[in-house]
């Protein structure tokens, strides 16, 4: 697990972050819990992790997609903004579950912040699950092991970070972010528009600091929506 904790004096947040990736054996699930549809194995799948949540007091325990979560940083700055939401009430929706996702997709629409980061079935049918939990205390290990424990999972490799192409594109693509705003920002990083000089891992941090860039809009836009 990879433990961030924040402490934003000015704005009198002190919480913590862990981010996760784990195996579930689906078919042991299954059996285990005596189910054999897809509806009712996501409906317990959920109960359980709230059941777990609701053991842990003022905790945040949220499982998401992570088809286009560039790297952990961007599950951390979803979290901050979060909490900096519920702390100024700037928040656009009731439940924080919810808000993460909205601040993970950029996006004020609910619907489609939840087809993009919200799991479903065949997120547990897959290699791993991928979740982050939020706190106000340092508890984030034992809820981690707590939930290992009631799913039957098995930690792995953290692989939120692996850079490709392919996985580049793909994001950019989603949060519609051009050719052209890459560049202004590896100009900014000192790096001319050549081939040559520009690798992924720039590339990388250019599109980190444009989709943060748009949650801090997200949240500017909810504080002019809430003074109107």
């Amino acid at each position: 697990m990879i433990i961030k904790e924040f402490n934003i004096k000015d704005l009198n947040l002190h919480f913590f972050v862990g981010i996760n990736q784990i195996k579930i054996n689906l078919d042991e699930f299954l059996d285990f819990n005596k189910i054999n549809d897809e509806e009712n194995a996501l409906n317990q799948f959920f109960k359980m992790v709230a059941e777990l949540q609701d053991k842990n007091e003022n905790s945040m325990l949220q499982f998401v997609k992570n088809e286009y979560i560039l790297n952990y940083n961007h599950i951390f700055m979803a979290c901050y903004n979060l909490q900096k939401a519920f702390q100024q009430n700037i928040n656009i929706s009731s439940k924080k579950k919810i808000e993460l996702l909205l601040y993970l997709a950029t996006n004020r629409q609910i619907s489609k912040s939840i087809e993009a980061f919200g799991i479903d079935y065949s997120d547990l049918n897959k290699e791993i699950c991928t979740f982050c939990i939020i706190s106000p205390i340092d508890n984030l290990n034992s809820i981690n092991g707590e939930l290992l424990q009631i799913l039957n999972a098995v930690e792995t490799l953290i692989t939120l970070n692996n850079q490709t192409l392919n996985k580049f594109n793909k994001i950019k693509e989603f949060f519609k972010i051009s050719e052209d705003q890459i560049k202004i920002i590896l100009n900014s990083y000192g790096i001319e528009n050549n081939k040559t000089e520009i690798n992924l891992n720039s590339k990388y941090s250019a599109l980190n600091d444009l989709i943060c860039e748009k949650m801090a809009l997200l949240s500017l836009e909810q504080v002019k929506f809430k003074k109107d």
